[in-house]
């Protein structure tokens, strides 16, 4: 296994974990469920891991693909540029949450609870962005210059359709 294919293995896990932890806290924090909004906050710091492994081995993954047909190299610094918020984003998320689940043992505040959404939230969207953004690395058909009917970039002059 090579670095492009840990990156591609992990690169999900931030955004599904926030995914689905955002409706367990939401429904912990209303119904008042300690337990859910505690098992939430588990997949946050997991979402954090998670963004760690896939950033760390985003660079080298970089290596790899950077030289293979169709890649764009403004795809990759989008990408690159994405993923660096979203990543402090998952780890700031990752930390409160760990710190809140030490810290708040026996009834946990609806109000870190509040918090802690607003922020999870905030940083699905920094995720799903950075995610679309690797998306379009390799698959043209996702690209912006696809859908305004552009050709791809490896379109070569003298393969006339």
């Amino acid at each position: 296994m090579n670095a492009a294919h840990l990156h591609l293995l992990v690169n999900h896990l931030p955004l599904f974990g926030i995914l689905f932890g955002l409706p367990l806290l939401a429904f912990g924090w209303w119904r008042g469920r300690d337990g859910l909004v505690r098992l939430a906050l588990i997949f946050f710091v997991v979402a954090g891991l998670g963004a760690a492994a896939a950033y760390f081995s985003g660079e080298e993954a970089e290596e790899i693909v950077e030289h293979l047909a169709g890649v764009s190299h403004e795809a990759v610094e989008a990408h690159e540029d994405a993923a660096y918020y979203a990543f402090l984003s998952a780890i700031v998320l990752g930390v409160l949450s760990l710190g809140a689940l030490l810290a708040f043992r026996q009834d946990f505040p609806r109000w870190a609870a509040g918090v802690l959404s607003v922020l999870a939230l905030g940083v699905f969207v920094l995720m799903a962005r950075a995610n679309n953004l690797g998306g379009q690395i390799r698959h043209p058909e996702i690209r912006d210059e696809q859908a305004a009917g552009a050709r791809p970039p490896s379109y070569d002059e003298h393969d006339e359709p």
